[in-house]
């Protein structure tokens, strides 16, 4: 028995039926019959190759739907490298981009032929329409750069008029299936006369200062060119941009690992003229690597020497700062968190991530297992101080911000050093402090550390949760505002609502081998409070009028049936209670 064959369609037109055929027939409106790759559309995608008339020319396209069409755009290519204008195309296989990236400029029901209309001439002719998008060339040559290798440079450089010299490289190396990972910064560099022209100003990732991390001398120089890649002929484009370079055979080799290591490299630094932002030209960066055997770079057997990139990444503190200028106030400044708990530990990391200069962390707990379900570090930290695992993983990450760790459980004392009390510990953690906050969600410390803080004319930072976590409270207290006893009278007199279940009998749990009971809380509850804590912070150490006032803010996380709720955040002015001590 034999029945009809179905013809193929795209995947797509299995879910929108028809749709593959309006594509079609919109192409034959304009007189265009697209040629389907048939191969492709048996294996349900639709590949379309055909000539767009434009301006008195055939512009050679291809048009890739991709399975998620008609949600997302299709990919139009230029197929001919010849005609690839300087703009607004991918070098590397000639993608088009005709609109911006926002998948909100595609609407479902456009078709190819009125996407080409309204916007291919001013692609190809950078028209007036175009986003303001700055397209830095280092974004292609990192699309073909040797996987997971990188070199650090600093965007505020300015090499002025040098055209060639020096670098000063900190780099490492790990092997993977012959393939080496390459991971450098750019340290310093000379120009011709050895005059330093830029410094690197920011700390170094832990790979690039440890043990296994070696020094290096390599030569840079200016190419009065634009630079772009073309996959197919990659290879030798770098080939050609060695040799016509003036230090291209004079290039020392080093070790890729150890001295005695049998793998050696070398690596050759160009700088040229390109679009860094938009309409914004400057340094562009290219580092052409090459590597093998002791015995490849001799002159006759150079081809037995591998040749690759290696990325370009911009790691200085402004670019580090680029993508949120809110966090500019935590630049240059010193923090103390007290308490590395469930609340603290999160915000310390978001302290550290958003750039702040130094972080004062006072802790003495150890992480056990269980606190995994509510502690930012997993199973690697378990039986560590938290105070120790917190501090290395910190380093690691987020190396720019000091650390200073203070071990100590406030509340003790040492019989064999009377210099490990708790005045020492805190006078350590506090002195040169901008800020202090305090995430033990304890009201003795908190009143303890208040303390200090007005002594010291800083601001305190208290964060906590209500005992049956159904809400929280991040009190900021400002030097000449209300303190936390206010805080108290204004729960009492009604003033200000306090956070629900802040009065009830909260309910705990002693885990199996635990000394203690504890409460009940998930990180997804707590985190809330803690990330409203850093938004606190930044506030605190702002100029505005609003920073010399203390102010509360509460959140409900539960609803009025005390149900799981989205978090409801209010705020309120904390003045001087008349019948506090404090002023």
């Amino acid at each position: 028995m034999s029945g009809d064959i179905e013809e193929p369609v795209p995947h797509w037109d299995r879910r929108f039926p028809g749709r593959y055929q309006w594509e079609i027939k919109a192409f034959e409106k304009v007189g265009i019959r697209p040629v389907v790759d048939r191969v492709f559309l048996a294996a349900g995608r639709l590949d379309l190759t055909f000539d767009w008339p434009l301006d008195g020319r055939a512009i050679p396209l291809k048009a890739i739907y991709p399975d998620s069409y008609p949600f997302l755009r299709p990919l139009i290519f230029l197929t001919d490298p010849n005609a690839f204008p300087a703009r607004h195309i991918n070098p590397l296989d000639g993608n088009l981009c005709l609109i911006g990236r926002d998948t909100r400029q595609w609407m479902p029901g456009l078709t190819v032929r009125a996407l080409l209309l309204e916007q291919l001439r001013d692609a190809l002719n950078a028209g007036q329409n175009e986003d303001p998008q700055g397209e830095p060339d280092e974004v292609w040559w990192n699309h073909t750069g040797i996987p997971e290798s990188y070199c650090l440079v600093d965007s505020s450089w300015s090499l002025g008029d040098a055209d060639h010299g020096k670098l000063a490289l900190r780099y490492s190396v790990q092997w993977e299936n012959d393939l080496p990972i390459f991971r450098a910064a750019v340290t310093k560099v000379t120009d011709p006369t050895g005059t330093t022209v830029a410094n690197w100003q920011g700390t170094l990732p832990a790979m690039l200062t440890g043990p296994k991390s070696h020094e290096q001398t390599v030569s840079w120089e200016r190419v009065d060119r634009r630079m772009l890649p073309n996959r197919m002929e990659k290879d030798s484009y770098l080939q050609d941009l060695v040799r016509g370079s003036r230090f291209g055979e004079k290039t020392g080799e080093f070790p890729l690992g150890s001295k005695d290591s049998f793998k050696r490299a070398k690596l050759l630094a160009f700088t040229y003229q390109s679009e860094i932002e938009w309409k914004k030209p400057g340094t562009a960066w290219l580092f052409v690597f090459m590597y093998g055997s002791t015995k490849g770079f001799k002159p006759d057997s150079r081809k037995h020497v591998q040749l690759g990139v290696v990325r370009t990444y911009r790691a200085g503190p402004m670019d580090l700062a680029a993508r949120a200028p809110a966090i500019a106030t935590l630049r240059g400044k010193t923090i103390t968190v007290v308490g590395l708990g469930a609340l603290g530990a999160p915000l310390a990391i978001e302290l550290a991530r958003n750039g702040v200069a130094e972080l004062r962390l006072l802790e003495f707990d150890v992480v056990e297992p269980g606190n995994s379900v509510r502690w930012p570090l997993g199973c690697s930290a378990w039986g560590r101080m938290k105070l120790d695992a917190l501090t290395q993983f910190i380093q690691t990450e987020y190396p720019n911000t000091l650390l200073v760790p203070v071990p100590h459980q406030l509340g003790t004392f040492s019989n064999n050093d009377p210099a490990k009390g708790d005045e020492p510990a805190l006078s350590q953690a506090v002195d040169g402090a901008d800020l202090i906050i305090d995430a033990t969600a304890s009201y003795g410390v908190t009143t303890l550390v208040r303390q200090f803080s007005r002594s010291k004319a800083l601001p305190l930072i208290a964060l906590y949760a209500s005992p049956t976590v159904g809400g929280g409270v991040v009190a900021s207290y400002a030097p000449g505002g209300g303190c936390p006893v206010c805080l108290e009278w204004a729960w009492h007199d009604g003033s200000i609502e306090p956070p629900p279940g802040m009065f009830a009998d909260a309910p705990t749990v002693q885990p199996p081998g635990c000394a203690d009971r504890t409460f009940e809380g998930a990180s997804f509850d707590l985190q809330e409070i803690s990330l409203q804590a850093m938004r606190a912070a930044l506030a605190a150490l702002s100029n505005d009028a609003r920073s010399r006032d203390s102010m509360v803010y509460t959140v409900r996380l539960v609803d009025a049936e005390g149900r799981r709720a989205p978090p409801c955040w209010r705020v309120d002015t904390l003045p001087h209670n008349r019948r506090c001590t404090c002023e």
